[in-house]
């Protein structure tokens, strides 16, 4: 049996430290509780933790300087800082510690458990770039950082490659000899659509955001890249974004569900199904989802009253609405009860998966 992780939580509020020590010993990790920053330094003396949780604001130190004493006893140690308000001057210093992830109170348990199943798998990164100085450059800080990074000096290559290895993360030159960086875009996002690629330039970036973010870039950002703090703050968002998603799928056609199902799992998606309106919305009562993507011609209760129940019970819930008709009314109607998206079926898979991803971006940039 694999050993589990030993967790440190720190926090000078008893229910929370309970609450979510507990909540993480019924996951099987190994939880150790500190009511200040100086325990919690003690705590790390003594023991290994694989990740920290540090409230910022606590008396005797605060978080920030808590931080650095534990990452001086354990520099590996995964650091997510916890806090039910942050100024701008601690949000700066939080991102040049260079903390895993700033979570806010009151906690979203699931976001917890994801954002620890997510970092106990390093991220892969692909740097492209024909300039052998810039490429490795970027290469060796990546690395500094505990990214897995390989490179590429070349867009061909880089298409290559990613046919063989999934990549979280691409930083891509606009100009490069073979094809460009436009072009290898485009065929990087027909091989993995989840990737996130960042185009890099040293020409006048305002004229080619446009471009590429059409073609379905995450960002455009200007060459040479001096401003680490940014590009690390760039890259958080990125790990933010990319933390599984919990998506319940409701149609009656049980081999459309299943088809459907299986996509967003092949894309590191949580799935759930249900076959019918009511049996949804039992389900999303009973637990959190960050999508709901339902058909509209159902049995029971039909897609939009689903649609007009969800929302107003659960306002932050994202609803993507399946439709074969191609009524005007219903359309109308749909978006006027908060529909994120309508869209057609039989669905066009490639779509909707970016559908899906540009709907949990804006909602966890929220």
């Amino acid at each position: 049996m694999q050993e589990q992780a030993n967790i440190l939580v720190v926090d000078d509020e008893q229910g929370i430290r309970i609450t979510l020590a507990g909540i993480l010993e019924d996951e099987g990790y190994n939880v150790v509780v500190a009511e200040d920053g100086y325990k919690g330094i003690a705590a790390a003396e003594k023991t290994k933790f694989k990740i920290a949780f540090i409230d910022m604001k606590m008396p005797g130190i605060n978080g920030i300087e808590t931080f650095k004493r534990i990452k001086k006893i354990s520099p590996d140690t995964i650091i997510f800082f916890m806090t039910a308000f942050i100024t701008e001057d601690l949000l700066k210093e939080a991102v040049r510690l260079e903390t895993q992830a700033i979570l806010y109170k009151p906690l979203d348990i699931d976001l917890v458990l994801k954002v620890i199943k997510k970092d106990m798998i390093k991220t892969n990164i692909l740097v492209v770039d024909d300039d052998f100085s810039i490429r490795e450059t970027l290469k060796g800080i990546l690395e500094d950082k505990g990214y897995m990074v390989s490179s590429a000096e070349d867009g061909l290559t880089a298409i290559e490659m990613a046919r063989k290895i999934h990549f979280d993360i691409m930083f891509v030159d606009v100009v490069m000899p073979g094809i460009d960086g436009f072009q290898m875009l485009g065929e990087i996002k027909k091989i993995s659509p989840w990737t996130n690629v960042i185009i890099m330039t040293g020409y006048d970036i305002e004229h080619l955001v446009e471009r590429a973010t059409s073609l379905g870039a995450y960002r455009c950002i200007p060459k040479p890249i001096d401003d680490m703090d940014k590009l690390l703050q760039i890259l958080q968002a990125i790990k933010e974004d990319t933390i599984r998603s919990d998506i319940l799928v409701v149609d009656d056609d049980p081999v459309a569900c299943s088809l459907l199902k299986e996509t967003l799992v092949a894309e590191n998606y949580l799935v759930d199904t249900a076959i019918n309106g009511l049996e949804a919305l039992k389900t999303v009562r009973e637990k959190s989802y960050d999508l709901l993507i339902t058909d509209f011609i159902m049995p029971l209760l039909d897609g939009l009253a689903l649609l007009t129940k969800a929302k107003a019970e659960l306002p932050h819930l994202q609803v993507i609405l399946m439709t074969a008709s191609r009524q005007e009314a219903i359309l109308i109607e749909a978006r006027r009860q908060g529909a994120d998206a309508v869209i057609p079926k039989p669905l066009e898979m490639k779509k909707l998966l970016n559908i899906i991803k540009n709907i949990l971006q804006k909602q966890r940039r929220k």
